[in-house]
């Protein structure tokens, strides 16, 4: 695949530092801290969440390090408002939502990392298959509310940012190796230094396990993750020039395939044998280049990327004459009981073409990714002061499907190819060209501050299929208004409120023009801070005139209907976030640091539809969305002396549904409701040595993390890890 020449163009244009637009007058030399680069958070340049007219929430370093989780989903149980699907216990897939939005393979929520964004096509197929490793980041945030619209194309629910470390102020080096449970292992090496106006900073880190669950017959159900990173920042005259390259990898015997309702009860761990073939392997290179400097009376930004992501998966598919979805979860019928006797370890009947043939496939998918984008900070006035910003970028994604399948029979435990000749299930392409404009002034006046701001996006979207010769154009522009308002009722409280339009891409397809998401969003509350801690507590309803889900395979669809878009139509979701920290001091030398968060949320569908995405259905008006939870709670306890600390990390989530609909649940329907512990300890041996040690799932809860595609699946068993790491 080849990125568009004009993107290419724009990339070059960038690598030269723009002189144009200075202050005439002379600059004065900068210091040496001034080589960094301007830090992008979801809270704009002000850096402040407090100030925010909208549901903002940072996990600092400082939280990330005391845990020291390689899973997205554990470090979001801290953030009220977000909805996790775990799927195979360990984070390599994440799926996450903000207020109410799908979670399927996080395609309704905008991920970004240090501002940029990192799905592999968040336009033309947002599904994120792709994740920055979480033990790489130094920050993890959250925004949701009106100045979602700043950063876009997903301004439904939010933005998920991640933090990379910086370029040190000094030479700095680290390194964090840890083992545990299932042969858990993880070599994290981190250094740089500046020196005569630039810096380089270089960051390497492996992470693997053989995995927690057990193959029928023996065989891999493990990991492996490395992800290398270089930056370089150079002092040129006024500006700062930044450079970053970027190289990811994975390989993981993953499987959609779950089990029985009756086989995950009696052995949670197990994996059946059908899918002793299953492997995903993908590889992701990157890289970025910009330039900041002071220019027309503000500050400039400038950043050209480009990311390439190629994946594999082989996996089992289905069965030639059966639906896996129906065998699993209605095993006992008579004709169904032929097929789970195949899982559970049967012999096929050996004849090629037969209904109970294997059928095992590869999903080769290949993304490129690439734009610029710009921004100006203006500061100005007295009595009325402004933060005006403005942004613009342009942005070409392109994904290439091409899905095959092959038969395989099941002979002593083992998986032979069974000569049916190689059918190819999709082969397509699709891309999408997008330019964005967004305008955003934080107007503060006394104790009020309002926050207007505008994003306009103009979207071409192109697909072919190349197996029927078939395509399709889908042009389209929106805009999207924002308006966030607070009120600063006295130093430690202030209400704040805002309303946006939300949007969400509609998905590429060959044989209809798909309309995008859209939605109102609004939100209300308050926090306050005192004696007693800091709290905060928000509303919010989401009123969709149109709410869209793109049918995946993690979803269970099949692969007729894959990426295929459903329109339910209106949809009202709503519901409440709220939160509490504070630090107490029992001692100089001892704190007791508490946090509580929890969130409630109500969403169902307005119309009734049918729809092929096996997670609908047929829907009634008034069904409730599938994989949302009404309650979602996490209390963290810590204890903390001046060379070591103790924190305690507990989770609840209530049980969604897979499928839309009302009423109680069966025995064999949904996620299990759960509470998990957490426990992890550090000690400082010395000043620039710690050890530290992690628990997960402490009592050993074994719960049902979803049903979909293939099966109940469990979430991961407790499990240990233990660390050392040393600073320079």
């Amino acid at each position: 695949m080849k990125l568009r020449i004009s993107t290419l163009a724009a990339l070059l244009v960038l690598a030269a530092p723009p002189v144009l637009g200075q202050d005439s007058a002379p600059q004065a030399e900068p210091a040496e801290a001034d080589i960094d680069p301007p830090q992008i958070t979801v809270f704009g340049s002000r850096g402040d969440p407090d100030r925010v007219t909208g549901s903002a929430h940072r996990v600092d370093q400082e939280t990330l390090e005391k845990y020291r989780y390689d899973d997205i989903n554990r470090v979001l149980n801290f953030v009220p408002g977000v909805y996790v699907r775990e799927e195979d216990g360990v984070g390599l897939r994440p799926n996450i939502g903000l207020r109410g939005a799908s979670a399927d393979r996080s395609q309704k929520v905008t991920l970004m990392e240090d501002g940029i964004l990192v799905g592999p096509a968040p336009y033309s197929a947002p599904a994120a298959y792709f994740f920055p490793l979480t033990s790489r980041m130094v920050g993890v945030e959250v925004f949701k509310g009106p100045a979602s619209i700043q950063h876009g194309p997903q301004t439904i629910g939010g933005a998920v940012n991640l933090v990379s470390a910086p370029i040190p102020r000094k030479t700095e080096a680290m390194l964090d190796v840890a083992g545990g449970s299932d042969a858990y292992r993880r070599v994290h090496a981190r250094g740089g230094s500046r020196w005569d106006g630039m810096g380089l900073m270089g960051e390497v880190i492996h992470l693997g396990s053989d995995g927690f669950k057990q193959l029928d017959g023996g065989g891999d159900t493990g990991f492996e993750k490395n992800e290398l990173l270089a930056k370089g920042a150079w002092r040129v005259g006024a500006g700062t020039l930044e450079l970053r390259l970027g190289y990811a990898d994975e390989v993981s015997d993953e499987t959609y395939l779950g089990l029985t309702q009756d086989d995950i009860r009696a052995d949670p761990d197990r994996r059946y044998g059908a899918s002793a073939l299953d492997r995903m392997e993908w590889d992701w290179t990157g890289g970025r280049i910009g330039w900041s400097q002071p220019a027309f009376g503000g500050d400039l930004h400038l950043t050209g990327y480009l990311q390439n992501f190629d994946r594999a998966w082989r996996k089992f598919n289905n069965f030639a004459g059966a639906d896996i979805r129906e065998v699993l979860s209605s095993p006992d019928t008579p004709f169904n009981q032929l097929f789970v006797g195949v899982l559970q370890g049967n012999d096929t009947d050996g004849v090629a073409g037969s209904p109970d043939d294997i059928r095992v496939g590869t999903n080769d998918r290949q993304f490129v990714l690439g734009g610029v984008q710009g921004g100006m900070n203006w500061s100005f006035g007295t009595e009325v002061q402004h933060l005006l910003q403005v942004g613009v970028r342009f942005h070409y994604d392109e994904i290439e499907r091409l899905h095959d399948e092959f038969g395989f029979e099941q002979v002593s435990g083992q998986l032979v190819n069974n000569g049916v000749p190689r059918a190819i299930l999709t082969n397509n392409t699709a891309d999408t060209e997008a330019f964005a404009v967004w305008v955003r002034d934080e107007i503060t006046h006394g104790r009020w501050t309002f926050v207007p701001g505008v994003r306009v996006e103009a979207i071409q979207s192109t697909i072919e299929d190349r197996n029927t010769g078939n395509s399709r154009d889908n042009d389209y522009s929106v805009v999207l208004p924002g308006l966030g308002v607070s009120y600063e009722v006295n130093p430690g409280l202030r209400l704040l409120a805002g309303v946006h339009r939300g949007f969400s891409p509609a998905a590429p397809s060959v044989t209809v023009e798909n309309d995008p998401e859209d939605s109102v969003n609004y939100e209300a509350g308050a926090r306050w801070q005192n004696v007693a801690g800091r709290f905060e507590a928000i509303g919010f309803y989401n009123d969709y005139s149109n709410l869209t889900a793109i049918c995946t395979l993690s979803s269970g669809c099949n692969p007729a209907d894959l990426d295929s878009q459903t329109s339910a139509g209106e949809v009202e979701a709503y519901g409440l976030e709220a939160g509490w920290n504070h630090q107490f001091a029992l001692t100089p030398a001892l704190s007791l640091p508490m946090a509580l968060t929890y969130t409630w949320t109500q969403a169902e569908f307005n119309e009734s539809f049918v729809s092929t995405d096996p997670q609908f259905g047929a829907v009634e008006a008034g069904f409730e969305l599938p994989y949302l939870p009404e309650h979602r709670a996490n209390a963290r306890l810590g204890i903390a002396g001046t060379k070591w600390g103790a924190d305690l990390s507990v989770s609840y989530l209530s049980r969604m549904r897979d499928r839309a609909g009302r009423g109680s649940f069966s025995d064999g329907e949904g996620s299990d409701d759960y509470v998990l512990f957490d426990l992890a300890a550090r000690y400082q041996v010395l000043p620039r040595l710690e050890l530290n040690g992690r628990i997960d799932n402490l009592l050993d809860e074994e719960y049902v993390v979803a049903r979909r595609p293939f099966g109940a699946r469990p979430g991961k068993p407790q499990s240990i890890q233990v660390g050392v790491v040393y600073r320079y």
